[in-house]
């Protein structure tokens, strides 16, 4: 059973956002699979890695996607992933320093990330989003 699974409380109604908060998901995933496995260090940094890279371009997107549709959040948005961003950065230099074990704090940010932000604050844009398309 996956650490975290993709459900509909996580739609956003933007397909594209939609689909690319699925590899977030498999990624966080597959390095929770991998850290319970304990995985050697390299392997762990390579997917870590990874997820971070990949959150960098999710959050561009997401911002550029704000940007088309004229969201009235987006300057708070740009803050709130700025703020993810320095967090996640964070338990990113902690692994790479540490002894190669990924630590419970870091899936309990990215839990709290999934509920709180996807749920709570994605969603925001993503009903913007559905108002200028029926208006369109």
């Amino acid at each position: 059973m996956a650490w975290y699974e993709w459900n509909k409380s996580l739609d956003i109604h933007v397909t594209e956002m939609n689909d690319e908060h699925k590899v977030l998901i498999d990624l966080m995933n597959r390095l929770h699979d991998e850290a319970a496995a304990s995985k050697p260090k390299d392997i762990l940094q390579l997917t870590f890695q990874e997820l971070v890279t990949y959150t960098r371009r999710h959050f561009q997107d997401e911002e550029n996607y704000m940007y088309s549709i004229n969201y009235p959040g987006l300057p708070t948005h740009r803050l709130i992933h700025a703020k993810l961003l320095t967090q996640l950065d964070g338990h990113y230099e902690a692994f790479v320093n540490g002894d190669g074990t990924v630590s419970v704090a870091l899936f309990d940010f990215l839990k709290m990330w999934l509920n709180a932000h996807i749920r709570g604050i994605d969603i925001q844009y993503g009903e913007h989003g559905q108002s200028v398309r029926r208006t369109a």
